[in-house]
């Protein structure tokens, strides 16, 4: 028999079991703390917070109810109870639901028209405020003030507001004079009198009344000045003379750097000047300035004599030629002074801590007696933790040559992070101090002995200061993507020279298409300047930096032995100064800035630099002070030649890189006729002193010059005809020996001069960058010969870089370059020196044809 069906439930029923469901889920939920928080965070319980104000008075009597339902019965079962049955309770419950519905209703269509009859009442307002401004633009006038208080204090129920006004009044009267009793100047109490006088304050006199800020005294007295007072100008107190000085302190370069980048200007007044960079801070300038000009200028009047073109340096102007020795001192400050062992961070406050005065060379040679014990002041560490610090050093790596299957070593220069303990770090720290006191004392030295050289220069003396500047790039204003990307652009070498006479300075460029820097080139860059000299020059100075590839090396010694009087007929002594190795900066770097920003002007406004005359015809036309000379390439190979012819007589000086000063005098025959310099004097330090003396004296270099006598210029067969002076050969001098004088106190070490004559370092004058080499590798009994051009010289390992060439025909004419293929080869792996062949281009790459077959055998 089939089951009997149940009744079909009611409505009532129905609802009461969702009723009674939803208690359990609810008693289910409070069980489980974490689900409700997770059902509260979804949004499906509704916090008091988030619920409006008729929502929460909904809330609460629901509550109610069921708090009072669940007093009244025991508490929740999980087992489901009987459903009601009861039709009355249904019938009550839904006429309860109908009467909240229509009270829900009611309320909500007062709120409407509460909302409405809000905005009315804010239109009709707007409207009357505009009615009443129509009315006061069509001339009613506005109320006075004695009149508004007239109508305000006729009904008792705006006497209120009269008080409020009598109130405001009062205190902006005691605050105005508060006011006026902490002004000082009379710019100020000026300014306060007009901005409390006018028509309405002379119409009701309120200075009748005693206790009112206005006077009558104070109203006649600015009555007659504008609201603003005009600034009056500020007398010249200071003397020209003293602003010059000020301004040549600045300018000094022991105090502020000159700036090399084209970019690096600015320009004030249509005034252009050449940036320079402050060294150190103006309060620490100004102590300087006050030690040699005591009482001279206030330190407000030294920081408001600052030329515009001095700055302080910023963080994107970043100095990328900074010295090796400083850079690594203050990264091992620094780190020093992150871990709170140190209380200072750069060098600068660390010679400030340890020397009496940071500018004195005793304390920064530690002669001082009271302060050469002197040391950084450290404070208690844990040496169980380590210490990471920066440095600067050169570290070898390991190239391995893809042709020869080689492994070589070359030198690179990197930053590494360095993990030692506080107390290793405060040892390499105390190694290097009495190094970098040294060193500080070399650049104080150098700048002041270059300073003085050139304030107390004579008629017969100039000081030329040189230094090579980056080479330009030619440039066209529109340029094709394989010139711009290729290696189509020339290259001119700019060297830079400033001269200086008793009263005058004269700027000068020599340009080039020879990019070689050698000694070779160098002379031949100063040539065209040795003849802008005046005849009655007797004596020149020498001002460079010391780079030992450039100035400072035996090539330039010999170089100055033999040529200052072929040059200069009429000098009689020089002297060759060098800067401290990282501070070479000087004026020289601002002539070269200048010409590559003058030719890049030109290409800006649609011209072209392609060549090296078009080079100097723009810059001559921009820039007249400076004065544009141009060196041939096949003189500085010529003259590279000579000096070859004279190897055997070059001889290396033991101790050139201490070397500051190098002193000579040119010898003169019996007929008056200028020899040579028979010795060279070597200096650690630049000696101003003007007859030989032993100050810093490291050694002497002896030139032998040949002597001349009557018999050379007038034989028994020449007796009627005269041979002319310019047959008369000039390097007749050589090289003997080398002869040490005693070093005095700043020298530590006796030297020796036992170095061999070597030919290195000249070979560099046969080859340059972007020659073209025949290179030989020999493999076994096989010689492998390959096209190369030619990177870079290295004179003091004796090596080329290279890139090679690959052969693309079968008969040696048209070669391409490989970039990939670089290597090192030394001098005696050349063979010979290629002509320079013709570039041209087909679609990305150059490809590169000699006139005559190249005999290259490739592997």
């Amino acid at each position: 028999m089939p089951p009997k069906k149940k009744p079909p439930k009611t409505r009532e029923e129905i609802l009461e079991q969702k009723r009674i469901a939803e208690q359990l889920r609810y008693q289910r939920l409070k069980n489980d703390p974490q689900k409700l928080e997770e059902m509260k965070e979804k949004g499906s319980i509704k916090l008091v917070k988030d619920m409006s104000r008729r929502e929460h008075k909904a809330a609460k009597k629901t509550w109610k109810e069921r708090c009072t339902k669940y007093h009244s019965t025991t508490g929740p079962t999980l087992e489901c109870p009987a459903p009601l049955r009861s039709s009355e309770n249904a019938l009550v419950e839904a006429r309860k639901k109908q009467a909240r519905k229509k009270r829900a209703k009611i309320l909500k269509d007062k709120d409407n028209k509460i909302q409405q009859y809000k905005q009315k009442l804010e239109k009709y307002k707007k409207r009357l405020q505009r009615l009443e401004q129509k009315l006061n633009k069509n001339g009613k006038k506005d109320e006075t003030p004695n009149t508004k208080l007239t109508r305000m204090c006729v009904t008792p129920s705006t006497r209120k507001d009269v008080v409020k006004k009598a109130l405001f009044g009062e205190v902006l009267n005691k605050q105005l004079k508060e006011n006026y009793a902490g002004l000082q100047t009379q710019k100020e109490k000026h300014i306060f009198g007009k901005v409390i006088s006018g028509e309405l304050v002379e119409k009701y006199k309120l200075w009748r009344s005693q206790e009112s800020v206005v006077s009558y005294k104070r109203l006649q007295k600015i009555k007659n000045l504008s609201l603003l007072p005009t600034t009056r100008t500020r007398l010249p107190l200071i003397a020209s003379e003293h602003m010059k000085i000020v301004q040549n302190f600045y300018e000094n370069d022991d105090n502020s750097r000159i700036g090399a980048g084209k970019r690096e200007c600015v320009t004030k007044n249509r005034v252009k000047k050449q940036k320079r960079y402050l060294l150190d801070t103006l309060t620490n300038l100004y102590q300087k300035f006050k030690s040699n000009h005591s009482g001279l200028i206030s330190y407000q009047t030294f920081c408001r004599l600052r030329p515009f073109w001095v700055v302080t340096p910023k963080i994107n102007e970043r100095d990328t030629c900074l010295c090796i020795r400083h850079a690594n001192i203050d990264m091992k400050l620094s780190a020093l002074y992150c871990r709170k062992i140190l209380r200072y961070d750069n060098h600068n406050k660390l010679l400030e801590k340890t020397c009496c005065n940071r500018y004195d060379e005793q304390c920064l040679s530690r002669e001082c007696q009271h302060c050469f014990n002197k040391n950084p002041d450290y404070q208690e560490f844990d040496d169980s933790k380590p210490i990471v610090y920066k440095k600067w050093i050169a570290e070898k790596q390991d190239y391995k040559d893809p042709k020869l299957n080689k492994v070589r070593s070359i030198t690179k220069y990197v930053k590494k992070k360095i993990t030692v303990s506080p107390r290793e770090l405060i040892q390499e720290l105390h190694d290097e101090l009495d190094a970098y006191y040294n060193h500080e004392r070399n650049i104080f030295h150098q700048y002041t002995a270059i300073k003085e050289l050139k304030e107390n220069l004579n008629d017969n003396e100039v000081v030329t200061l040189m230094d090579f500047s980056e080479n330009y790039c030619t440039k066209y204003s529109e340029e094709i993507q394989a010139y711009h990307f290729g290696g189509s652009r020339l290259q001119l070498s700019l060297h830079t020279v400033v001269v200086y006479t008793k009263n005058a300075l004269k700027s000068y460029c020599t340009v080039s298409q020879n990019t070689t820097h050698s000694p070779a080139a160098i002379w031949e860059h100063l040539k065209p300047i040795f003849r802008t000299l005046p005849s009655h020059i007797t004596g020149i100075h020498f001002v460079s930096d010391g780079p030992v590839t450039q100035y400072r090396n035996k090539t330039m010694f010999h170089i100055l032995a033999s040529r200052p009087h072929v040059e200069v007929p009429n000098v009689e002594k020089f002297s060759w100064n060098f800067s401290e190795s990282g501070h070479g900066k000087s004026a020289a770097d601002g002539i070269g800035a200048t010409c590559k920003r003058s030719a890049d002007a030109v290409v800006a406004a649609g011209g072209d630099i392609d060549s090296l005359e078009s080079f100097i015809d723009s810059v001559r036309q921009r820039c007249p002070s400076i004065t544009l000379f141009t060196v041939d390439d096949d003189a500085i190979k010529k003259m590279a030649i000579d000096i070859l012819k004279d190897a055997k007589k070059l001889k290396s000086f033991y101790g050139t890189l201490k070397i500051h000063q190098i002193k000579g005098k040119i010898s003169r025959s019996p007929l008056g006729l200028p020899q040579g310099t028979a010795k060279l004097i070597m200096k650690s330090l630049s000696c101003p002193c003007e007859e030989e003396c032993q100050h810093f004296n490291l050694g002497v270099m002896n030139y032998e010059v040949a002597k001349l006598h009557v018999e050379d210029f007038y034989t028994d067969s020449d007796s009627e005809d005269e041979i002319p002076l310019a047959q008369i050969p000039r390097n007749n001098d050589c090289i003997t020996q080398t002869v040490l004088l005693r070093p005095i106190e700043n020298t530590k070490t006796d030297l020796e001069n036992t170095a061999e004559p070597s030919t290195s370092g000249l070979q560099q004058t046969y080859y340059n960058s972007g020659d073209y080499v025949l290179v030989k590798f020999t493999v076994g009994n096989r010689e492998y010969r390959y096209a190369a051009v030619v990177n870079k010289v290295d004179d003091e390992d004796g090596e080329l870089t290279v890139t090679f060439l690959k052969i693309c025909d079968n008969k040696g004419y048209t070669f391409r370059i490989d970039e990939n293929d670089m290597f090192d080869v030394g001098f005696d792996q050349i063979l010979e020196k290629l002509p320079v062949p013709n570039v041209t281009v087909k679609g990305s790459r150059l490809f590169y044809s000699f006139r005559k077959s190249v005999h290259v055998f490739e592997k």
